[in-house]
Formats: C-alpha cells, structure tokens, sequence
C-alpha cells in the first residue's frame, strides 16, 4: 500500500499528493482529473516534457516525480533568460498552426455562467464582451499556463509543464493572458516576500512580439475563471486587480 510522503498543492478541488509504494516516488492527482487526462492525451503528440502518466485509475491518476525547483524558486536563483526563452517555444510552437475563429459564442456562455450577482465586477457582461477581441487564432494550448504550471527540472536541466487542462478557451491567445495572471498581476506570489519587478516585466516586454498580449479584457476573463474558486482574501486580490486593469 502506498504511503504518503507529502501532501501538495492542488488547484479547483483537486488533490496532489506525493506517495512512495516499494520505494517507487510518484504523484498522484485525484478529483476533478477528467479535462487533465485530455489535454495530457493531446498534448502528448508535441516535444514538449510533461510528466508521465504511470497509472490512469478514473477519479485519479499517477505520474512520475520529477525532482524539481517551482517557478517562485528557480527565478530566486536565476535570471529569467531560459524561462523567457522556453515561453516563447511553448507559444511559437501552439502559433505554428492556427486558424481563425470566432470567440463571441465561447465568450458570451462563459460569462452567462458567471454569477455577476455573488461576484459584483465593475462592469456588466455586455460591457465586457464589446471590449475583447472577437476573432482569435484556434490553436493547441495548455489551458492553464501559470508560472506555477511550470517546473524546473533540478537534474535534468529543463523545464516541464503540468496540468494542462481542455477548455473551451481554445487558444494559445488565453495561455498568454493566463500567464499575464503572473506576471502582471502577480498571483504566484500574492503571499511571498519576494520582490521579482524587473524580472517579470523583462518577460512580458519580450512577449509582446505575441499579439493580443496586452489586451487586458482576456485578463479580466481569466482573473475570472478563478474568483468562484478563490478564498475570501483571494477574490479580494483579485476584484482589485480586475478593478485596476478595467477602462
């Protein structure tokens, strides 16, 4: 029987645990694991390293430790010359064949969905779908691409995405407005004591080769996604993010 090492952290009800069985380490992920497994299956057709899944068991799955540095860490140590650089292979390779599609009916049901009553913003749905762009490049994508979701390999020197997650936000366009949940408003670091100013604002300079990278209203979108999820102090960091970026 495995036995658990550590507990980590999890994201919108989903538990993350580190476990040993036989002197074997592994992870394994349980609860909402469904849309994983699907973007996991997709991308797993591209070079890019994600963890192997070791055992698919229906309400959870089990993939292989990676010794690792988190984001928060690696940037403690580092300049953010090789994080920048494997941000834009990772865009650049979901850029490489795209067509265009029409967002409007994505956008209009998602914030259909969301309770504007129990979550007041400075803005009615109809006011924020006249400010975002109406047609976006239909790409591959990671579907929650946070500087969280990204490790630093400590023994093999590379950096590995997790979580990928299918969504109706089907392009590389909200994997950057994602990102720009941590860069701009920074988020991965709401309760740290550090201080990476420069470093993020170098990354999103370089990023903005990427159109639509600036558009703040698919920030606002994705700040969204995550306020009915969020802690009370946590939707408080976040209505005042969306507050400011709101023209």
């Amino acid at each position: 029987m495995a036995t658990v090492l550590k507990v980590l952290k999890g994201h919108s009800k989903s538990k993350v645990s580190l476990l040993e069985d036989n002197g074997k380490i592994f992870v394994r992920k349980t609860g909402d694991i469904s849309r994983n497994m699907e973007r996991y299956s997709s991308l797993a057709s591209t070079p890019l390293r994600m963890p192997k899944i070791l055992e698919y068991h229906g309400e959870s799955y089990d993939m292989e430790y990676i010794p690792n540095l988190d984001i928060k860490s690696y940037l403690s140590k580092n300049s953010v010359g090789g994080l920048l650089e494997y941000i834009k292979y990772v865009m650049n390779m979901f850029a490489n064949q795209t067509i265009e599609a029409d967002f409007t009916p994505i956008y209009k049901k998602k914030l259909a969905e969301f309770d504007f009553e129990a979550h007041p913003m400075p803005f009615t749905a109809d006011e924020l779908l006249a400010k975002l762009p109406q047609f976006l490049p239909f790409s591959e994508y990671h579907g929650d691409f946070t500087l969280e979701n990204i490790l630093y390999d400590t023994q093999e020197g590379q950096f590995v995405l997790i979580d990928p997650i299918s969504t109706e936000y089907s392009s590389y366009v909200f994997d950057l407005a994602k990102l720009r949940q941590d860069l701009t408003c920074k988020w991965f670091i709401r309760r740290s004591d550090v201080y990476f100013d420069s470093k993020l604002e170098k990354i999103s300079d370089e990023l903005k080769v990427f159109k639509h990278f600036d558009n703040d209203y698919l920030l606002i979108l994705m700040l969204m996604r995550v306020i009915p999820y969020a802690t009370p102090l946590d939707k408080t960091f976040l209505n005042n993010e969306i507050r400011k970026l709101w023209k």
